[in-house]
């Protein structure tokens, strides 16, 4: 498995190159910029730039900066706005405002493209070009002439690449076929740049297959010149991402297929940002779903039935919106973006794909690689000509010592390469070979002449993985038990020293030197190896991270050493925290201690380990925990003195017996009143020598052998026993209750027969009960009684259980009832009249009108707290007589109750 990983990872560093010097530097956003140097970023703080969108740069082919622009001014490499380099054609804001040409065959000379969608008051829209000296008399640069006019139409995609014989140089654009407003895009124009210049004669390709309905989204055309893909920012519902064929020797365009941006029902995503693998076979793309996040794809080329159909999504983000996408020199794709919000802010990153030609999730996308702080990124990155990205070394990464085979590529055929290998040696050749003697980096550089004499600086970093170090004449010793010179050997415990056992590394085991070489024979149970002869050579492979392979013996050596009979151990049986298991836990680490003191052992030189047989002692495999939890065993102990077998021995681990607590139940129940029913007495068993009866806080509450139930709550018994000289203890937890009490489940009052009040209760419970009104006499003997010819008045019903074993329970009641008369004379006796058993805890309100014979209201009753009427009117004492009432109730359910009636007023 091993080997699996290590070829893969050979071949991803063989994919990944640094292409030729001119697109070096990169500078785009709000001063941002990056500086590829020999594949190693760095974050640069002299940008002068502002481009919310496209941008383009150039160096020259050693990878020195030239200069830079927005496509409406122009820096030079100190930064500085160069000589006539304001003014240009271009808008900023396009998605890709520009790109810059070397013109073949010359080293002094550029041309600026510049794109432009609307007129205004100086340019008119349309393709334009601008002429950039760079020689002795303009060192810095100069704008020797501006704004050339190509053709009136709207663009702002522009990309370029190598013609196939790379003499020229196409300029691909993408627009509208004329000037005119439009809302659609059909129109490739192709531009021929040679040693003459730029040829202003335009071929014009309309594919209808291949329109677009927002001019926003990036053109692309592959590094190997072979592929478009075209960006259709539209987020209308026709959002699409095409691609078409280029002919490199012609100039000519033809539509391919259109990739599916389909992510779901009525969920797409709205392609911005194009950037190819640097071998052409995988496209990756930016873009915002309709209804939300904003995510970076990949499609394979080439590698499905139906590759234009298998999406990959690498991302998914709402912190950021992807847009632009460019092929780095060092053969990533950077991705620029932007915060996803609507106040259009910058963000200090960039977005990284590592490996873009690898298929899938294994690209290696990151999403903050890049911090280009002082600057910010937004939604462009520079323009480059997309076959400078073509030209690359091909290697993978060897062992020290192993055969490292070079080539090369690039956007035409191959004339002769000088190699130089990075570590002081070269060579030519299309295709050396070159063993490396030290281990490290190497920066590996082919100064590439192209067919047409072009020369071309490549660049690519390899790893020379160094060998495992071994150390000679190491020795591994094990015990013998019988002096014969044979023993069981754990052939890796040579790993610590003969290698760093910290490291990554394989080990494989042979009996002979020729099988170590030629891989056959391995030792099959290395853990477990019983030796053939005293003192064998064993011979070892070892295998590092990478791959790397060495050589080397060790000899196996079987001494016996006699250890003196070690004594038992000793742990209660709940000492692992579970009672009843049978186990106990063995700090071993004490036991260490001890053996070091009985044998008189020396803890400098001595180590100790413990072992469950006596096969893992020999072999040291297995070794038991400090804090080891087991039932009763035997412990092997082996005692090694300066890496030499000391011995081994073994001892007893004893687990003593559980002290027993015979106690039937968990929960015992008691009466209310423990007084009235014969005691319940709990008792420990005599086999124990001490105990501890204890309250829920811990508190010891009693010590004695039985102990009677009293009170409710959570107690527990301790039972103690001394056995091999530990004592040992066992609790167990016990609570003690009253019986469930009975609870009302209803009562109900009837007065409608003034004669007969009527009282009916029930109970829930899980006895027979009993019932009273004056909590003494008690009658019934079921869950529900009836109590007739109730007086009126607030009642209390008390009811019991008929073993008196339950704790009692009461409520109160009203009972509605009239007085038939009352006898107003002050002697405190029936003052006053009223309705009885009128309480607020059962009645929201009350209202009682009382009437003489005329029908006169002579007094009323709406307090609960009212003692009645007391048979005066205005003041007057009124005669003894009959009188009516009236009485409006409202219970706590909301019920009204009425009732009228009279009663008499005496006098005496």
């Amino acid at each position: 498995m091993k080997q699996k990983v290590v070829s893969i990872l050979f071949i991803l560093i063989a994919n990944l190159s640094f292409s030729q010097g001119e697109a070096n530097f990169w500078f785009f956003g709000e001063k941002a910029g990056i500086d590829f140097d020999l594949g190693r970023t760095s974050i640069l703080s002299n940008s002068q730039i502002t481009a919310p969108a496209g941008s383009a740069s150039i160096s020259d082919r050693n990878g020195n900066l030239l200069f830079y622009t927005n496509g409406e001014t122009i820096w030079n490499r100190n930064h500085q706005i160069m000589e006539n380099g304001t003014g240009l054609a271009g808008e900023i804001g396009n998605t890709q405002t520009a790109v810059i040409v070397p013109k073949p065959g010359s080293q002094e000379i550029y041309y600026v493209f510049t794109t432009r969608m609307e007129s205004d008051a100086n340019f008119s829209a349309g393709l334009k070009y601008s002429e950039v000296e760079i020689s002795n008399a303009f060192p810095l640069g100069k704008v020797i002439s501006k704004n050339v006019f190509l053709a009136i139409y709207k663009t702002e995609r522009i990309t370029a690449v190598h013609s196939d014989d790379g003499n020229a140089i196409w300029v691909i654009t993408f627009g509208s076929s004329n000037n005119e407003n439009t809302s659609a895009f059909e129109t490739f124009s192709i531009f021929k740049v040679d040693a003459t210049g730029v040829d202003n004669r335009r071929t014009m390709y309309r594919i209808p297959e291949a329109t677009t309905t927002s001019s926003i989204g990036q053109l692309k055309i592959a590094p190997d010149g072979k592929t478009i893909g075209l960006a259709n920012f539209d987020f209308t519902g026709k959002e699409a991402l095409y691609i078409l064929d280029f002919d490199t020797s012609t100039g000519e365009v033809t539509y391919r297929n259109k990739i599916s941006t389909n992510m779901g029902p009525n969920v797409f995503i709205i392609p911005y940002g194009i950037a190819f693998s640097q071998d052409s076979k995988i496209i990756y793309f930016s873009g915002d779903l309709n209804v939300g996040p904003s995510l970076v794809r990949q499609f394979n080329l080439e590698g499905s039935s139906d590759p234009l159909n298998s999406p990959i999504v690498l991302t998914s983000s709402n912190t950021y919106k992807y847009r632009s996408l460019q092929l780095g020199s060092d053969g990533k794709i950077y991705i620029a973006k932007k915060i996803h919000n609507d106040n259009d802010e910058g963000s200090e990153f960039l977005s990284v794909i590592n490996e873009p030609n690898v298929s899938g999730l294994d690209s290696g996308f990151v999403d903050n690689q890049e911090n280009v702080t002082p600057g910010l990124s937004f939604s462009g990155l520079p323009n480059f000509v997309q076959s400078f990205f073509e030209s690359r070394i091909f290697s993978e990464d060897k062992c020290l010592g192993e055969n490292v085979n070079f080539s090369a590529t690039s956007y035409i055929p191959i004339q002769s390469i000088n190699w130089d290998f990075g570590d002081g040696n070269s060579a030519t050749g299309l295709t050396p070979t070159h063993q490396y003697t030290s281990s490290g980096s190497k920066i590996v550089q082919a100064e590439i002449t192209l067919n047409n004499n072009t020369i071309v600086n490549v660049y690519k970093k390899i790893q020379v993985f160094a060998l495992p170090t071994l150390k000679p004449n190491q020795e591994l010793v094990q015990c013998d038990d019988n002096f014969d010179g044979i023993s069981n050997f754990n052939l890796f415990n040579i790993r610590e020293k003969i290698t760093n056992p910290a490291l990554d590394e394989e080990l494989f085991f042979y009996e002979t030197n020729i099988d170590a070489q030629a891989d056959i024979n391995r030792i099959t149970t290395p853990d477990n190896y019983r030796n053939k002869i005293p003192n064998q050579e064993i011979f070892i492979k070892v295998v590092n991270e990478n791959g790397c392979i060495s050589f080397s013996s060790f000899r196996v050596n079987a001494t016996f050493v006699q250890v003196d009979p070690i004594s038992e151990m000793y742990v209660c049986e709940d000492s692992d925290s579970v009672s009843g298991d049978q186990k106990g836990a063995f700090d071993l680490q004490a036991k260490k201690v001890a053996i070091y003191s009985d044998l008189n052992l020396d803890r400098t030189t001595t180590t100790l380990r413990f072992y469950n047989t006596y096969s893992d002692a020999l072999t040291t495999t297995n070794e038991l925990p400090e804090n080891f939890i087991s039932q009763t065993t035997t412990i092997w102990v082996r005692v090694d003195e300066n890496a030499s077998c000391g011995g081994i021995q073994s001892f007893e681990a004893i687990v003593n017996s559980q002290p027993i607590i015979n106690l039937q139940n968990s929960s015992y129940t008691i009466c209310f009143d423990p007084s009235l029913k014969p005691p319940i007495t709990l008792s420990a068993d005599t086999s124990n020598e001490r105990h501890e009866w204890k309250n829920s806080l811990g508190t010891v509450i009693s010590t004695n052998i039985n102990f009677t139930l009293t009170n409710t709550g959570t107690f527990s018994l301790t039972s103690y026993k001394t056995e091999n000289n530990i004592e040992c203890s066992f609790t167990k937890e016990f609570e003690v209750i009253n019986p469930e009490s009975p609870v009302f489940s209803n009562i109900i009052v009837n007065t409608e027969d003034e004669n007969n009040n009527i009282v009916e209760v029930f109970i829930d419970g899980n006895s027979t009960y009993e019932f009273s009104l004056d909590n003494t006499t008690f009658f019934g003997n079921a869950t529900s009684y009836t109590f007739t010819q109730v007086i009126p008045g607030l009642k209390t019903i008390y009811v019991r259980d008929t073993n008196n074993c339950e704790t009692p329970i009461q409520q109160n009641v009203s009972v509605l009832g009239v007085q038939e008369y009352f006898t107003p004379n002050g002697d405190g006796v029936n003052d006053f009249w009223n309705i009885r058993g009128l309480d607020a805890v059962f009645y929201k309100s009350i209202n009682i009108k009382i009437f003489d014979r005329l029908g006169r209201i002579v007094g009323s009753i709406t307090d609960f707290n009212s003692p009645g009427w007391d048979g005066t009117f205005n003041g007057k004492t009124l005669i003894s007589n009959s009188y009516w009432f009236t009485v409006e109730i409202v219970d706590i359910d909301d019920n009204l109750i009425k009732k009228t009636g009279n009663f008499s007023l005496i006098r005496k």
